[in-house]
């Protein structure tokens, strides 16, 4: 069982909303999916509560990361699990590092703009210090001089991933209805989840 774990530096970002559409690319894509949601807020909790009976089979667990004490353990029948991360991660060193330790790729979708990049610049020194495989996602881009920025930016930080998602309004409206934009078609985002889901699964196919 491989994990992904997302998460970010600043509250208010794409965070669940990456973790819930990537688990359903890659739920369409074939791969038995199941998420684990260590947020206290619980909103992928929420968003999989919401899943309609004939949606993609996806599993769903919540432990809020204060609980966490050792890494998850294997699920039979699950070949993907994605763990999403509250933003407060400095408040529970040790379930933080056992989370991070145990992902074979963690995944940081960055809003572009200077709050999101400041916060994100404060957060890579520990990133860096888990010694996970590192990929950031720029998430929620819109055609403005920011974006343009933080394209240029973020490739200090770390490996990039070569998708983009748009700030397109198709991605927090699936949130209510348990969905992800990639089981929806006609969506702009669809194929982009999938593609980054493409590019993750590559991915782990070269971490050790």
């Amino acid at each position: 069982m491989r994990k992904v774990l997302v998460t970010q530096g600043k509250g208010g970002g794409p965070k669940t909303a990456t973790a819930r559409n990537l688990a359903v690319a890659a739920a369409v894509a074939g791969q038995r999916v199941a998420t684990l949601d260590t947020d206290p807020q619980g909103s992928l909790t929420y968003w999989h509560s919401r899943r309609p009976q004939e949606a993609t089979p996806i599993e769903a667990d919540q432990m809020p990361l204060p609980q966490i004490v050792g890494a998850p353990v294997p699920i039979a029948g699950i070949d993907l699990l994605i763990i999403d991360t509250p933003t407060a991660v400095e408040f529970f060193p040790e379930a933080t590092a056992t989370l991070f330790d145990c992902a074979d790729l963690v995944l940081v979708p960055v809003r572009p703009g200077p709050e999101d990049l400041v916060s994100m610049e404060g957060m890579m020194p520990y990133i860096r210090s888990r010694r996970r495989p590192t990929r950031l996602l720029l998430s929620q881009t819109t055609r403005s001089r920011d974006t343009a920025e933080a394209r240029e930016r973020i490739r200090d930080f770390g490996t990039v991933v070569p998708v983009e998602i748009p700030h397109l309004q198709e991605v927090p409206r699936t949130f209510t209805l348990g969905l992800g934009t990639a089981e929806i078609s006609g969506t702009r985002t669809g194929p982009l989840f999938s593609d980054l889901w493409t590019y993750i699964a590559a991915e782990l196919e070269t971490t050790p």
